[in-house]
């Protein structure tokens, strides 16, 4: 009965051994997770959901909202003004973050000089 004991004792403690070892990370060469983040968040699949969220921008700089008036953007807008209201459009995956103006429909952008403009279109 005890060699039948002992060798049971050592199966399991053998079995311990394999599930608590730590697992081993491969580490692939040359791999660019930047092409495949970028990959990933061009397609959109079935189960991903877009957010959306009303908020306010404040700007620290001038002490007032930022407003989003057709193509221009200003930082001068009161608390509550109806184009300080902006509704965020997130996606569930991709980190893909659009922003609009709730009573224009322009969405905030940026140009090439990094100037903020608002654009009809998303895109």
């Amino acid at each position: 009965m005890r060699p039948l004991l002992s060798a049971l004792l050592i199966m399991c403690f053998q079995a311990l051994l394999v599930v608590c070892s730590p697992l081993q990370v491969l580490a692939v060469d040359n791999f660019n997770f930047s092409v495949h983040v970028e990959n990933q968040t061009r397609l959109r699949d079935a189960m991903s959901r877009t957010y959306h969220r009303l908020y306010q921008l404040y700007s620290r700089t001038s002490g007032k909202h930022v407003q989003v008036l057709g193509k221009r953007i200003s930082a001068n807008g009161e608390d509550g003004d109806k184009y300080a209201q902006l509704i965020v459009e997130a996606d569930t995956f991709g980190s893909q973050v659009r922003i609009r103006g709730k009573e224009t429909n322009f969405y905030l952008c940026m140009n090439r000089r990094g100037k903020l403009i608002g654009k009809a279109s998303q895109l």
